[in-house]
């Protein structure tokens, strides 16, 4: 009877060790996300803590994206739906007042022919309008209440050459007239201005506007104050801010000779808030400009207060200004709005009130 030959046992799959690390890994990963417990194995008998008296809630969050705050005093930041078109519009309301925004992309092709043809006639829009955005300030018991939006705003862009040139134009002006002097023109003046060379379309190219709000009663409320000034020593306080929000109204790049833009801010904390709506205006080689009104409300007092600044300054001396610096792109400051405002003169200031 032959002796069967059978080949050794060969291992497969997986080493037992292998296996044995890899659940102690996932163990540990497991036991490091629990909260830690006590270690200690005397028991006492469990002694309920006495609560404190709930504080009513002094503001209420209606946000239909994000999840109630629950009077916790979370920040409240308006986040888009994932759907179209997107949307959003959360507010929060403290004792009469209720302050809201409303966040969607730029205007279509089909709202741009309806805001050209009909609402701004005359105006030749900037490239980007976020037309139906909005931030509200309102007052349910006075029935009064201020908006800022990009409709109104554009509004008071002057319908008027600004006298404003871009920094080749001269050149450009220059040449036309050496042109037409070199094709021997008999009729040629020195006299070459916009008329002569086509100029028909006539507003503010910039879009300056010196906008400050949108106010729902047809007179205005507000009483000119220029004594009034904002109440620094609160709002350097460190409050919880319970509601923000951020939004571009609209924008040009001034066919890249700079920038025009209407930004809009507001911080909502437990006792008042602060808006700032900033036109900022950057032509490059020619001057900035920025445009600030600011909105402060107490609550309790209900004391409203705005306050609006302009400045303006030659790009060149704003600019040397910042050449003192080590930075390797000398321009960069004037890209933002902040630095230009703090080192550009102020030309005007005023100051209004309401106390309902």
């Amino acid at each position: 009877m032959s002796k069967r030959n059978t080949p050794p046992l060969r291992s497969s799959g997986i080493n037992t060790i292998q296996i044995n690390a890899a659940r102690e890994m996932h163990a540990q990963t497991v036991r490091a996300r629990r909260m830690p417990m006590p270690t200690s194995g005397i028991t006492t008998p469990s002694v309920q803590p006495t609560a404190a008296p709930a504080t009513p809630p002094r503001h209420i969050c209606n946000n239909p994206n994000n999840p109630q705050c629950l009077h916790c005093g979370s920040v409240i930041i308006p986040s888009p739906r994932a759907t179209l078109p997107l949307e959003d519009n959360p507010s929060i309301s403290i004792n009469d007042w209720t302050i809201s925004s409303r966040k969607k992309p730029i205007l279509n092709s089909q709202e741009l022919d309806i805001w050209e043809n009909e609402k701004l006639k005359g105006l030749t829009l900037p490239e980007m309008i976020f037309g139906n955005n909005y931030i509200r300030i309102e007052n349910s018991k006075q029935h009064w209440s201020i908006e800022f939006n990009a409709l109104d705003a554009l509004k008071e862009v002057q319908l008027q050459d600004s006298g404003i040139r871009v920094a080749y134009s001269n050149d450009w002006i220059n040449s036309k007239k050496r042109q037409n002097s070199t094709n021997g023109a008999q009729r040629f003046t020195n006299d070459v201005n916009d008329d002569s060379l086509n100029i028909i379309h006539k507003y503010d190219w910039t879009y300056t506007t010196r906008y400050k709000g949108t106010e729902s009663s047809p007179e205005s409320k507000f009483r000119l104050d220029n004594d009034q000034k904002l109440p620094l020593d609160k709002l350097a306080v460190h409050d919880k801010i319970l509601f923000y929000d951020d939004m571009i109204l609209f924008e040009d790049e001034l066919a890249d000779n700079g920038i025009s833009i209407l930004n809009v801010k507001i911080r909502v904390m437990n006792e008042r808030l602060l808006l700032l709506s900033r036109f900022f205006l950057r032509v490059d080689d020619v001057l900035v400009r920025v445009y600030d009104t600011r909105i402060y409300v107490e609550f309790d007092e209900n004391v409203v207060i705005r306050e609006s600044k302009e400045f303006e300054g030659k790009y060149q001396d704003v600019l040397a200004k910042h050449r003192l610096s080590q930075s390797h792109d000398p321009k960069a400051a004037l890209r933002d709005s902040n630095w230009v405002a703090q080192n550009t003169p102020m030309i005007k200031r005023q100051c209004e009130i309401i106390q309902f």
